[in-house]
């Protein structure tokens, strides 16, 4: 029983690294990757409460079966606190994925969708299923108005894109373009976001649209890279 348990608590705790060390190599889709968390969650949830079993049922008959049974428990807590916090995190942010400042006339990402495989999630921008839940969620999400001359505006937008580690793949100052992709550091997801600037009254109107290559949920990753320009821009 002491050899099972620790095996089986070694392996709940191997399992996210794994499954994300798998996934950045290229061994196996995301979609395994998530199964292969949610498994873990479910070893390392049984681990725990058998441990634990073990512990009080053992504590005097068998000492040392206990205090491993015990230690067991502990480990696997790391997963599932890990793992839990994610879970809660994603349940309290809509199951977005699509994030505009202008929820009527979303930026388009023209030829820079190319950018995309045919298997990422699609562009399109649906109003009405997204743009009450959206603003409801991320109300500092918004088209941001300057003063700035247009070419200026761009040239500065540019340079917050930089600032923030995007990687610029498309520049067009004339038409107020940018196209930039963003890479998170643990998973290595692809995100990708426009910024589009416009006339608006005499002043220019800056908007920006960010889109998850991949899952349904992006843990309102997309609306904070938008909060994290915006804010920089403003400074």
């Amino acid at each position: 029983m002491n050899k099972i348990l620790k095996s089986t608590a070694l392996l709940a705790l191997l399992g996210f690294p794994l499954a994300v060390i798998g996934f950045r190599l290229g061994l196996f889709e995301f979609s395994v990757s998530a199964l292969m968390i949610m498994a873990t969650v479910v070893l390392a949830v049984a681990v725990f409460f058998v441990g634990m079993a073990i512990t009080f049922v053992k504590r005097r008959s068998n000492p040392a079966l206990s205090k491993a049974a015990r230690t067991a428990s502990y480990l696997v807590l790391i997963p599932i606190i890990a793992i839990g916090s994610q879970f809660f995190k994603g349940s309290s942010v809509p199951r977005i994925h699509n994030i505009s400042t202008d929820v009527v006339n979303p930026p388009e990402f023209g030829t820079f969708a190319n950018a995309r495989a045919a298997t990422d999630n699609p562009l399109m921008y649906d109003p009405e299923k997204l743009a009450q839940v959206q603003q409801a969620a991320y109300p500092m999400v918004k088209t941001l108005i300057t003063d700035l001359p247009a070419l200026e505006a761009h040239a500065k937008a540019l340079e917050v894109a930089n600032s923030l580690g995007w990687e610029v793949v498309e520049s067009d100052p004339s038409s107020g373009f940018i196209g930039a992709t963003e890479t998170s550091t643990l998973w290595g997801f692809k995100d990708d976001v426009v910024v589009r600037i416009t006339e608006q009254d005499g002043q220019r109107a800056v908007d920006l649209r960010s889109v998850s290559r991949i899952g349904q949920s992006d843990l309102g990753a997309n609306a904070k890279r938008i909060e994290r320009f915006l804010s920089a821009f403003s400074e």
